[in-house]
């Protein structure tokens, strides 16, 4: 018999132009998956040459690029300073601040092309104004409405939404405490139908409640479960969406492809956000490709409460049972003074029921001390409050003048002296890496912020000082292939560093290629690589 030649790694320059390169498999255990129909390379998009799509033109485009089964919606917190459509930034610095913003738009274009916001504003003030709610709805109420009013016009939308995976629950569901949520969710898409006269698709959201509330719960299993969060490239929330083919796509704690999200940017023609889907790492014929649900960089507690709660599964791969890397993730100090590694003795997977492992289950290798409840008690209370101050930071409805107090960085500097001083080792652990990045971060915005020069080159100074004190952990938890916020990272840092010294040339060839590697993955339009481009202009000429 003959033997089968091996097709050759697909380029990222050849994907367009050949036959698709992923094909749908069901996998034991794992359902519909995307398997590489050849071997994908570095750089390679693997959506590209899909075909068929809900309108029956294109799924994806030939770029690779996928399209959302209905426009996202934003967050609420991005209301006022996105635009509805294309989620671009928009200038509002001299508009006055209004509680009851649901929809704002960059341009005539995006407000012309956008066939749901008038609709959705003027209905939304109205039930406000009667009191049958209480503020605007929440991105997953208007997610729902868009979807049933489209599949009205276009029953391939709904065709498309049934294919997506679900949870199976029974009747009691409506019971528990999520049940009533998701009961609410099309509750309030129903009377947001009605007030906006799609009396059809009020009728269809009507119809998933009664006479039994399972298809309802099923309809929002499959947003909540297949939906994705927009975000940039610094990861910051900007909104949700639904992309069917990429939804097909399961997690790997050590993914080999990573999703991304293309903002129109300056582009002539302004779009909703699309998904790219890169391939970080090289995969074979029959391979499945993966990408990650989670923050991958925690340890695994961390990854598999996040898994159970947005998607029901635990991950059990290799990285999961890895019992020694995840000791060192978590990096606990010897309470006992010694300095001596701590280790769990544990064996198998943790319960994702409790935030830790009972303390008995920690112990010193060099003294023996096994007492960390102390310890574990003081993380648990240092990361709620890093979370709390981070997400005032991404929250644009909150005022500058209280995310850039003084007082707000001399919190965040106690919290990572005290994480890595008294708790944690500065080596290895990635609650020392998340409190020195949320400090750092907030010293780089801080600074378009303060106008005092000292005061700056001070902030500057603090910042690369942490950066230098957690550079070691930071490298162990986010420093492998596909992690975009390792780039993100040394990007902001040469960033620091060109401000105290204009001409630190390795500074500037850093910044070069950070800028260079994310062009993989997000296209020279987006803010992160315009931003870039900026630094390099401004400190290659010093």
């Amino acid at each position: 018999a003959k033997r089968k030649k091996k097709r050759p790694a697909v380029t990222a320059a050849e994907a367009a132009e050949a036959e698709p390169l992923v094909e749908c498999q069901s996998l034991l255990g794992k359902g519909r998956s995307l398997v590489a129909a050849s071997a994908l390379s570095v750089g390679c998009r693997p959506l590209a040459g899909i075909k068929k799509d809900i309108n029956n033109k294109r799924e994806t485009r030939e770029d690779g690029l996928c399209a959302p089964i209905v426009p996202p919606t934003l967050i609420e917190s991005m209301r006022t300073t996105r635009c509805t459509y294309c989620f671009q930034l928009i200038d509002r610095r001299n508009s006055s601040p209004t509680n009851n913003v649901l929809h704002v738009h960059c341009s005539m274009e995006c407000r012309n092309l956008d066939r749901f916001w008038k609709k959705e504003q003027i209905a939304s003030m109205k039930l406000i104004s009667s009191r049958k709610i209480s503020s605007m709805p929440s991105p997953t109420v208007l997610m729902c409405c868009r979807i049933l009013a489209a599949s009205l016009t276009n029953p391939a939308v709904m065709a498309k939404c049934n294919e997506l995976c679900h949870n199976e629950v029974d009747d009691n569901y409506a019971n528990t405490e999520q049940g009533r949520v998701h009961l609410n969710i099309i509750t309030q898409c129903h009377h947001l139908l009605l007030a906006m006269g799609d009396i059809s698709a009020a009728k269809l959201a009507h119809d998933l409640i009664e006479p039994s509330p399972i298809l309802a719960f099923q309809f929002i299993s499959r947003l909540s479960m297949n939906g994705f969060s927009i975000c940039n490239a610094e990861q910051k929330a900007l909104g949700v969406g639904v992309y069917p083919t990429a939804s097909m796509i399961n997690h790997s704690c050590r993914p080999n492809a990573v999703q991304t999200f293309w903002l129109s940017g300056s582009s002539d023609h302004h779009y909703p956000p699309m998904l790219q889907i890169t391939m970080c790492r090289d995969a074979k014929e029959g391979e499945e490709v993966t990408i990650s649900y989670c923050d991958v960089s925690a340890p695994r507690h961390n990854r598999r409460k996040g898994l159970k709660t947005n998607y029901n599964f635990l991950c059990d791969c290799a990285l999961c049972q890895d019992t020694e890397r995840d000791d060192a993730l978590i990096g606990l100090k010897c309470a006992g003074s010694c300095n001596g590694r701590v280790r769990s003795s544990s064996s198998g997977l943790l319960s994702i029921e409790h935030t830790w492992d009972e303390n008995k289950q920690y112990h010193c290798e060099a003294c023996g001390y096994s007492n960390f409840e102390d310890s574990l008690k003081a993380i648990t209370k240092l990361m709620t409050r890093i979370e709390t101050i981070e997400a005032d930071l991404k929250d644009d409805s909150v005022h500058d003048s209280i995310k850039y107090s003084k007082s707000m960085g001399q919190d965040l500097k106690q919290l990572f002296d005290l994480m890595s001083k008294s708790y944690c080792h500065p080596q290895t652990s990635w609650y020392v890496a998340c409190s020195s990045d949320v400090f750092v971060h907030w010293c780089a915005n801080a600074l378009n912020h303060i106008s005092d020069e000292d005061e700056q080159l001070n902030i500057c100074h603090q910042a690369l000082s942490v950066l230098e004190k957690s550079r070691n952990a930071t490298k162990f938890c986010y420093d492998y292939e596909g992690d975009l916020t390792w780039l993100i990272k040394r990007g902001m840092e040469a960033k620091l560093r060109l401000f105290v010294n204009p001409v630190d040339f390795d500074a500037i060839r850093l910044v070069q290629g950070v800028r260079r590697d994310l062009m993989h993955y997000y296209p020279s339009t987006d803010e992160i690589i315009s931003s870039l481009d900026e630094t390099i202009r401004a400190y290659s000429y010093s």
